[in-house]
């Protein structure tokens, strides 16, 4: 697993595009913190063997002289291949934070600290809750005109619901989330890598953790907006109602920027 990890951060192929990085970054960390409402996370539709997997996420700045920012998250899984088309799942995550460090021309580009809730809204053995405070730093960087982007957040779980008391060691204490673009450029469009990874509770056990890997095609000289989307994912915890579940899924869809 250590090997995939560092294979992602130096496997940096020349290109150009360097606009188009800029963008991929605001999309995948958000645009800058002048603007009112932003993006927070990545938002998609991606389809897999089983399910619709959709996320959509944003950010609000409350104050124009305080670097404070309200934020919301939500993740579903949507059986559309059975006849009623339930959601199997869907994850609520509102979210809290303060901006303590921002910046567009330095390594580090924000730093933050916060706390959010998460939930799946179901009662009684299906519930599924916890809350998390945090800190994130943001890092970007170009290297041969190439971006590469990461976040690691430092959390400590707490007041988890009495049917996932055991969640941390899935989740474990820390996150990281990372991207590299332009790995791949083709028909003047271009192909880049993005990856999510946690582990357990014992900080290294990624076995008992998960991994996400991304490649998307970005349609540069088109009138079609949506990047096309491949997202292959490995481990427990992809969402709250079966964390303790470890599997495989690989989908394909759409990124969606604005």
């Amino acid at each position: 697993m250590l090997k995939i990890l560092c294979l992602l951060v130096i496997f940096i192929v020349h290109s150009a595009h360097a606009q188009m990085s800029d963008q991929l970054a605001n999309r995948v960390f958000g645009a800058v913190s002048t603007e009112k409402f932003s993006f927070h996370e990545t938002t998609y539709f991606i389809f897999g063997k089983d399910d619709l997997k959709l996320q959509y996420s944003f950010k609000y700045r409350l104050s124009k002289s305080y670097n404070l920012y309200l934020a919301y998250t939500q993740l579903m899984f949507w059986s559309v291949y059975d006849e009623s088309k339930p959601f199997k799942d869907v994850n609520y995550r509102p979210e809290l934070f303060y901006r303590l460090l921002d910046t567009e021309t330095k390594f580090i580009k924000s730093i933050d600290a916060g706390y959010w809730h998460l939930s799946n809204g179901q009662k009684e053995a299906e519930s599924r809750s916890l809350d998390e405070i945090f800190i994130r730093a943001t890092f970007l960087t170009k290297l041969n005109r190439n971006t590469i982007g990461s976040v690691l957040k430092i959390h400590t779980i707490y007041n988890e619901d009495k049917t996932n008391k055991d969640i941390v060691d899935h989740l474990g204490y820390w996150h990281l989330n990372a991207f590299i673009t332009d790995i791949v450029t083709m028909w003047d469009n271009r192909v880049d890598f993005t990856m999510r990874t946690y582990a357990g509770s014992k900080v290294y056990d990624f076995d008992q953790g998960g991994i996400e890997l991304g490649a998307t095609y970005n349609f540069i000289d088109s009138d079609f907006n949506p990047a096309l989307y491949l997202q292959w994912f490995e481990g427990y915890a992809e969402n709250l109602l079966e964390y303790n579940k470890k599997h495989t899924e690989i989908r394909l869809g759409f990124l969606l920027s604005f």
